[in-house]
């Protein structure tokens, strides 16, 4: 049987940008034993039958000296490696060191590194396209989505009223706008559309929640924090409508389905959006919307898609 390794580095963004890459390689060989190294927290979304096989963490001991010329291999790592028929790197190596003690440590098989830095075109056809070497083209990725997030939607009563997921944060403090901002453009926003808002925030957001109204995070609305991701995952599937910046967790929405509202400020999203026309991004070049402004374009691109959902109720 065909096995298959993927290496791939990085924060969750990274990793769910890879995913077309990798429902690629298991469209192209269904019956193939296909594992990952990555973030171990990740691993949970993708291992399922027909998935990802199994995953082992990128941080485990001894894989470091891999990254050193000459350095010290550790074995387990080392008999891992000989396994595999194909190995895919999205590890950045611009010198060769980690691909050079790959095979000084028994790798076997085919090795394709592919550089995960400065895509000039969106950064999911960036690490998919390589692999038209292999005749794989990009595949369906929610296809990889792993066999505890299948049917496990949040199971939580349903209104009329449209439940809408805001992630006001971001691993990156530059790539947020101020939360008082969000305040205010969702506060305009009601007035033409009732929503009850669920407040998302994780680790990297401190008492970032703490800030927000009662009156915008007490019953009908609430405050999620600190969940597992696919808790996360569940929760952004039920929802009607997400909004957030240019964030792992955008990322993760889009893959659960949801339709997404993303304000970008720095970052490009013809490069950085998450892929699927059920996304919709706010960009101007590096400013970030004037008062109002926001709100608007929430209410003309996405308001009619709350009246649709809420219709089909």
């Amino acid at each position: 049987m065909l096995k298959i390794l993927v290496i791939r580095g990085g924060a969750l963004g990274d990793f769910l940008l890879t995913l077309p890459a990798v429902a690629g390689l298991r469209q192209k060989w269904p019956e193939a034993e296909l594992e990952m190294v990555i973030n171990a927290r990740f691993g949970e979304l993708v291992t399922g039958p027909g998935r990802v096989d199994a995953v082992r963490p990128i941080d485990r001991p001894g894989l470091a000296g891999f990254f050193a010329k000459g350095g010290v291999l550790e074995p387990d790592w080392c008999d891992y490696f000989s396994e595999f028929d194909l190995t895919v790197s999205y590890l950045f190596d611009p010198d060769g060191i980690f691909s050079a003690n790959w095979r000084r440590g028994g790798g076997q098989g085919q090795y394709l590194a592919i550089d995960p830095t400065a895509p000039d075109l969106a950064a999911w056809k960036h690490l998919a396209n390589p692999l038209r070497s292999l005749e794989v083209r990009p595949g369906m990725s929610h296809l990889l989505r792993g066999e505890n997030l299948v049917g496990q939607e949040e199971s939580v009563r349903r209104g009329m009223i449209p439940r809408v997921v805001v992630h006001p944060g971001s691993g990156g403090t530059r790539k947020c706008w101020p939360l008082e901002q969000w305040i205010r453009e969702l506060q305009i926003w009601q007035k033409e559309q009732p929503v009850e808002l669920v407040w998302l925030a994780g680790e990297v957001e401190g008492d970032l929640l703490r800030r927000v109204p009662e009156g915008l995070r007490g019953p009908p609305h609430r405050t999620v924090e600190n969940r597992p991701l696919p808790e996360v995952f569940r929760l952004l599937q039920s929802s009607d409508l997400y909004l957030g910046h240019d964030s792992g967790i955008s990322h993760l929405a889009a893959w659960s389905g949801v339709p997404c509202g993303l304000l970008f400020g720095p970052t490009d999203p013809k490069i950085w959006a998450p892929p699927g026309s059920h996304v919709r991004t706010w960009h101007r070049g590096g400013v970030w919307p004037e008062e109002g402004e926001l709100a608007r374009w929430w209410q003309k691109e996405l308001g009619p898609i709350l009246v649709m959902k809420t219709a089909r109720r």
